[in-house]
């Protein structure tokens, strides 16, 4: 009876969708229409047919037509898009209602068809409905997607034509998602996990921050128990509360994507236990209870229930295990010859199926199953049990995969067709780089469709092409470490993605300074630090695959010049770094340009620019090192001197001379104080970091002392502190060390002499790591630990008195 009522409110959803969209469609349409009752799209035709010009001349013909009228505004982007479908056809095409020329979207990149379709349906509102019927017909679309991009193409009709709906708070960039662990479906909504951002929500064309509640932002998974979505973190279970927030069921286990194959599995009796990486094995049953029973198993990598309710297979390397749920006690059941990766049940097939990295196997016989893999290994599969649906596997290595079809025959397993992935070449880093990583956790089915991700973005399977399509949008794996302004644009450095840009009057249209094709490979990595001078661009560069730092230089036409090589270390790897792994995080500019190297093999470099595209040797020289280097981000250039701040045994300031980076003094800072980031002020150093909190001092030059200017006791460590130009705020942001949502940021005005809580101004509490304001002060942007860079009108600011 459940099923026929919800199969009926389905239907009666359906009916009023379309009723309400075509009800909207039609009152649009009427404030389009002229006395002549054509649509906008049909008047912009019969003039551009009339009069054929050149592009400057077609923009301006469609700028004056579409703001003769007090409710219409076309947008510089939807200009140059019409241009475009002009020149095509397929304005007339649309005109004329020969919609068989929408089959031609699927040609364009997911973010190109979103626009597409934005400015069809302001251009021609009247044949929304029928775009919209079509779309869904051909399977190019579903109904939520396009009921998203609908509502979005929407122009605000209190609004004049001249461009005044800024907001005041602004996302740009991407999500810093971190490596994506899952994809699930709840209520008919998507969603999607991380270990860096936590939970994303879907809207069809882009994702946004479902992180209410969350007691970590590094997610190993998410479920749905008993009708109600569960999201597992690296320390315990919480579930949804009334589609809002999230909140712990009381039950804390220890996981991580990379290491937990197959977090959970359900029993036929409604019970879901977790894989945990301790001698535990944490369960909830269909009534929402909780038990943890003690194993003397070290930890589990995977779990899978099959048909008694009682038992549950746990597996951890190559040792399969059956595990009694009354008691905790086990028995080895097999040990395979290689690592398992996941159990699973194929329709089809009698028993379920063990996957290991070289093979398939019987769960119940532990017999090898017949499996053409081409001599590959496995490193994941998608298993969807549905009718007629297919199943894929995933073969290769972590950064290198290839994904088939896998088809079940009467005698065993065998690949099928190789499955293409079309990516969404509108992110910067797909311009060079176009291939998936290793899929992480257990893809299924969501929506009708195999879902799965991996450690750089989101993808869907579309059954029609058979191909598998991008959807990461605005959540996809970008992580900035540093931003700058200069010359209208926003430089930003970031892990894994090299340097980018956006110019300030465009916002998330961004350029690629470097990594710009594939053929940038050898050098591609993270980018830590960016600055500027009066002739070009400067950031530092940590390939992947090399164990140098380089600096790049670009000129500020966004062109690539050189790289010069900034030491000659022969690993990464160094004990004395931060995290094991050295790097130069900070970049200063002078006549010169100092850069810091973390780590035992580290130091302070001096370079010199040079704008030679044919640069054949390096200017670095190392001028100054301690024992370790342990300098973060704290490197700056003061009026007089260059400041170096080194923590742990040193906890100590060393100042050296601006033009050959000779130590000139030191001085002692406050016992037990670790400072991450420096930051020149009115003429006035400041020290940002943590003495058991997060805490920013004032060092008072004349007599070599330290003034606490404000500390955070919820916060691990302060790493950004900005004065706007015109004096009016200051800005700090802290940060919490592990995944914690303890980041602050603080707000300081020149109305007063405290500091106002601005946190719940941004998308996410993990804090801010760097602040940048335009020249005019009228907007600042925040870089998120994790997530997108928050764009902030500062008008909205002076009079905040906080959270």
């Amino acid at each position: 009876m459940k099923v026929q009522s919800s199969a009926i409110l389905i239907k009666l959803l359906t009916i009023s969708f379309f009723i309400f969209l075509l009800s909207i469609s039609k009152g649009y349409s009427k404030s389009f229409q002229d006395e002549s009752k054509h649509q906008l799209g049909d008047r912009l035709l019969s003039t551009l047919l009339a009069n054929e010009a050149h592009s400057h001349a077609l923009t301006d013909a469609i700028a004056s037509l579409s703001k003769s009228d007090d409710i219409i505004y076309l947008n510089d982007m939807q200009i140059k898009t019409t241009i475009e479908l002009y020149k095509n056809g397929f304005l007339e095409a649309i005109s004329d209602s020969k919609y068989k020329r929408l089959l031609s979207l699927e040609e364009r990149s997911p973010s190109k068809r979103i626009e597409i379709l934005q400015t069809l349906f302001i251009l021609f509102p009247s044949s929304t409905q029928a775009i919209i019927s079509y779309l869904i017909k051909n399977n190019l679309y579903d109904k939520e997607t396009l009921f998203s991009i609908f509502f979005k193409s929407k122009p605000d009709l209190s609004v004049a034509s001249e461009n005044t709906t800024e907001p005041d708070i602004m996302r740009i960039g991407w999500g810093g998602g971190g490596a994506f662990s899952s994809i699930v479906e709840y209520k008919n909504e998507v969603y999607a996990s991380s270990d860096v951002t936590g939970v994303w929500k879907y809207y069809g064309d882009s994702w946004q921050p479902f992180v209410k509640g969350l007691t970590n932002y590094n997610i190993t998974g998410l479920l749905v128990h008993n009708d109600t979505l569960l999201a597992v973190t690296k320390k315990q279970v919480l579930e949804l509360i009334n589609d809002v927030m999230w909140s712990p069921v009381g039950l804390k286990l220890n996981t991580y994507r990379s290491t937990t194959l197959q977090l959970f599995s359900t029993s036929q009796a409604g019970t879901t236990c977790f894989a945990a990486l301790e001698a535990q094995l944490g369960c909830i049953d269909i009534s929402g209870d909780v038990t943890k029973k003690p194993l003397s198993i070290d930890k589990l990598k995977g779990v899978y229930f099959d048909e008694s309710p009682d038992y549950i297979y746990g597996y951890n390397g190559t040792n399969l295990y059956r595990i009694n749920l009354l008691d905790g006690s086990h028995r080895l059941e097999h040990t395979f010859k290689e690592n398992i990766l996941r159990i699973a049940r194929i329709s089809g097939n009698a028993n379920a199926f063990v996957f290991t990295t070289k093979g398939v196997y019987d769960l119940n016989s532990h017999v090898p199953i017949n499996a053409d893999l081409a001599n590959k290994n496995i490193v994941n599969v998608f298993i969807d049990n549905r009718l007629d649906n297919k199943n894929f596997i995933a073969l290769g290595s972590t950064w290198n995969v290839s994904l088939y079809e896998l088809i079940v025959e009467p005698f065993g397993l065998s690949l099928g067709s190789k499955v293409s992935v079309n990516y969404d070449t509108s992110l910067p880093y797909r311009k060079w780089r176009k291939s998936i990583t290793k899929p992480i956790g257990m893809p299924s089915a969501v929506k009708g469709s195999i879902w799965f991700s991996d450690y750089w973005g989101i993808y869907q399977h579309d059954r029609k092409s058979g191909n598998f399509y991008e959807k990461s949008y605005n959540a996809s794996n970008f992580v900035g470490t540093d931003i700058h302004i200069d010359n209208e644009k926003l430089y930003i450095a970031s892990m894994d993605n090299g340097l980018v840009l956006m110019e300030l009057n465009q916002p998330n249209q961004f350029i690629n300074i470097f990594p710009r094709t594939s053929g940038d490979w050898l050098l591609a990595g993270h980018s830590w630090s960016v600055e500027t001078n009066d002739e070009a661009v400067f950031a530092t560069l940590s390939p992947w695959n090399l164990p140098q730092d380089y600096l790049i230089t670009a000129d500020k036409n966004n062109n690539f010049i050189n790289v010069q090589r900034i030491d000659s270390s022969q690993s990464r790897n160094d004990s004395g770094s931060f995290w094991g792994q050295s790097y130069s995080r900070k970049i200063s500019i002078s006549e010169n340009i100092y850069v810091y190297k973390d780590g035992d093999n580290g130091g302070l470099y001096k370079l010199s620019p040079s704008l030679d595209e044919n640069i054949e040797q390096s200017t670095s020289e190392k001028v100054f090192s301690t024992n370790h280097n342990r300098v973060y981000r704290a490197l700056i250039k003061t009026d007089d001197f260059i400041v170096t701040y080194h923590i742990d045994d040193e906890e100590m300031m060393y100042f050296h001379d601006v033009d050959n980076g000779s130590l000139i003094k030191t001085v002692k800072a406050p016992s037990g104080f670790w400072a991450f980031n420096l930051e020149y002020i009115d003429e006035s150093l400041y020290l940002l970091g943590s003495l058991e909190k997060a805490v920013i001092y004032k060092f008072n030059e004349r007599d070599s002392t330290f003034t606490e200017i404000v500390n955070e006791p919820s916060s691990s460590a302060f790493l950004s502190m900005k004065q706007a130009p015109d004096h009016s705020l200051t800005i700090a942001g802290s940060v919490s060390w592990g995944g914690e949502p303890n980041g602050k940021v603080l707000l300081n005005t020149s109305q007063n002499n405290g500091w106002a809580d601005m946190t719940c101004l941004m998308a996410n509490e993990s804090g801010v790591v760097d602040i940048v304001y335009t020249d005019d002060s009228r907007f600042v942007y925040l870089l998120q630990q994790v997530g997108s860079i928050i764009r902030i009108k500062t008008s909205i600011l002076k009079d905040y008195q906080g959270c």
